[in-house]
């Protein structure tokens, strides 16, 4: 029998724009629900009444849980990709609410999360767990929720959409390797970790330097309250053989803080993107920027949750395999 998912993949068009078109909608392009039309009536497609009627009835209410941090880049373009993919799914009651929790302040989120619960009107949680042992108590004591992981892994049984970290770090430090000649002397600065991507990037690209054993590698430093002892590391650790930089956080403040200093000569990579990265790599003060495809994680969860509450497909436990951007001057 012939399925909507198959007429989607004949025109190379999503699911959705074929229902659009099979439901009368009028936000498709004519000529796109005349192709769509005319290939169902070719193939002897027979719309599902029964099923359609269940799908548009059954009002399902999905909170998505993302963090506020310093960069707005982050949280702005996971939003995006969330808002975008349930647009797509607009036909449906297929109810969408997006609660932000500052980064700094985990508890918030579980906070926030056990109210909206209490409501008893939760279909589906998509969450970027910061305490995971809490978020899998809440999951395990509310069954009947489904949950999916974001940008995060919880735990074995529960969907996961992330980035490998130590991945992208291995890749950071790669292209610094590339910018610098041997004996080069390339300064590393740890500090606490966001609880996101900080510790398992700094562990990638600090793995990536003692395998290929290029250049020197000096620290890596730790620094409690980085952000507030920037002039302190510099002036202890910033002696002038130093070639390269890399912190697990804040090299945005480094970098600002050097540059303030007129002591800028260095090769460096950073991880995420915002409108000052991209302003140091026009400025060459920044060879690159490695970011997740935040946009994607932001659909793909959206997506995945559909699957999971209006077709009871249960998707594959783990997806970390999604893209990388590569941030340079050519491209920006």
């Amino acid at each position: 029998m012939v399925k909507q998912d198959d007429i989607a993949r004949i025109l190379n068009i999503s699911r959705t724009t074929v229902a659009r078109a099979l439901n009368g909608k009028d936000n498709i392009k004519p000529e796109t629900k005349k192709r769509i039309l005319e290939l169902c009536e070719e193939l002897g497609y027979v719309k599902n009444p029964i099923s359609t009627s269940l799908a548009l009835k059954n009002e399902k209410n999905i909170y998505a849980f993302i963090i506020k941090g310093r960069n707005t880049y982050y949280t702005n373009t996971i939003k995006k990709g969330l808002k975008s993919a349930h647009k797509e799914l607009s036909m449906y009651k297929f109810n969408l609410f997006i609660v932000e929790t500052n980064i700094d302040y985990p508890e918030e989120q579980i906070e926030k999360l056990q109210k909206i619960i209490r409501t008893k009107q939760v279909n589906g949680i998509i969450i970027t767990p910061l305490l995971k042992d809490r978020v899998k108590k809440i999951k395990r004591d509310n069954p009947n929720i489904s949950f999916i992981a974001l940008d995060l892994p919880l735990d074995r049984t529960t969907l996961s959409i992330y980035s490998d970290y130590n991945k992208l770090g291995r890749i950071l430090g790669n292209m610094l390797l590339n910018s610098l000649s041997k004996d080069d002397k390339i300064l590393l600065i740890e500090t606490e970790d966001d609880m996101i991507s900080a510790k398992d990037s700094f562990n990638g690209l600090y793995q990536k330097l003692l395998e290929e054993k290029k250049c020197g590698i000096v620290g890596p430093y730790f620094v409690s309250d980085l952000e507030n002892n920037i002039p302190k590391v510099i002036s202890d650790y910033m002696t002038k053989d130093i070639d390269a930089i890399y912190a697990s956080r804040f090299l945005e403040n480094i970098i600002d803080y050097i540059l303030k200093e007129e002591r800028y000569e260095l090769k460096i990579v950073m991880i995420g993107l915002s409108d000052k990265i991209k302003k140091f790599i026009l400025e060459d003060k920044v060879l690159a920027a490695v970011t997740p495809d935040y946009y994607k994680m932001g659909v793909t969860a959206i997506n995945m949750m559909f699957e999971c509450l209006y077709k009871g497909i249960n998707p594959e436990k783990i997806k970390n395999d999604l893209e990388y951007k590569i941030i340079v001057k050519e491209n920006l």
